[in-house]
């Protein structure tokens, strides 16, 4: 009995945790699709006012409201409203579904990779305990040498886009 608890409960733990991981990835995938404007009505958004101001040191303005051109041509939406990522006055590539915007740019691409990769690193983890639970067997031999795998694989990606992230942040691309 004590040898099947121990073989099984890292398993089921895996299989939780590799569940956790696919859960998690779902923000930041619908987070890259709108970054990468692959989502809505791409054009312009001028900020005309910001409901959260930006503070001398601290995070941007958000929660601003303003105006979107579509770059079809179409008409301008005059109440369109972006949470995050523009400031009063400037103009930024924006995505827009309906009145709701998204900023566009390789620095939120960037982010989101960043947060993807990061909400992988259960799935690594999922994949090393259910081959520790079955590493009698030689599946379970091959789950921990992938789990290896994907661990420095995952941590040179967090580690890349995190690079990139900052130096696309601190050249205000």
């Amino acid at each position: 009995m004590a040898v099947t608890a121990r073989r099984w409960g890292p398993v089921v733990a895996g299989v939780a945790l590799v569940w956790l991981a696919v859960w998690l990835a779902g923000g930041p995938v619908r987070q890259f699709e709108q970054a990468a404007g692959w989502v809505g009505a791409p054009g312009v958004f001028r900020a005309e006012r910001c409901l959260i101001p930006a503070y001398e040191d601290g995070p941007p303005p958000s929660d601003c409201r303003g105006v979107f051109h579509p770059d079809d041509g179409g008409p301008a939406l005059e109440q369109a409203r972006v949470f995050a990522g523009a400031t009063v006055g400037s103009d930024v590539r924006v995505g827009c579904r309906g009145d709701d915007c998204h900023v566009v740019s390789d620095a939120e691409v960037a982010r989101t990779l960043t947060l993807l990769a990061l909400a992988l690193v259960p799935a690594v983890a999922g994949v090393l305990a259910a081959g520790a639970g079955l590493y009698a067997w030689p599946v379970g031999r091959g789950l921990v040498l992938s789990g290896v795998v994907a661990g420095v694989l995952l941590a040179t990606l967090v580690a890349l886009g995190g690079v990139f992230w900052f130096a696309l942040t601190m050249t205000g691309q």
